[in-house]
């Protein structure tokens, strides 16, 4: 699990969805990630807002034969939670060569 923040994208780098919306990529905050972009269609149907903090995990899932992995929300983090989950989660680090999320 891992803490981020996220905000939207608007480089050529990124595609839009079929909604025409960029996706929103995570700053980790605290805990290790694999992976931090969130379709920005999900994104905003999930009522999520960026730059607020959230507590995340990444899945795995097979895609056309291959593993993917996917930023889940489960939770916001208020300001009087982020200090305990950055020291039990630990230092912010993002793994994207990693074959399993934590």
């Amino acid at each position: 699990m891992f803490v981020a923040k996220f905000q939207q994208v608007n480089s050529t780098k990124f595609s839009q969805d079929k909604n025409d919306e960029f996706p929103f990529i995570g700053e980790v905050i605290a805990g290790r990630a694999t992976g931090t972009i969130i379709n920005g269609t999900m994104f905003k149907r999930e009522g999520l807002e960026p730059n607020r903090a959230y507590l995340c995990q990444n899945l795995t899932e097979e895609y056309q034969g291959k593993d993917q992995v996917r930023t889940a929300v489960i939770s916001a983090v208020s300001l009087l939670e982020l200090k305990p989950l950055m020291d039990q989660l630990g230092k912010a680090t993002l793994d994207v060569d990693a074959s399993t999320p934590e």
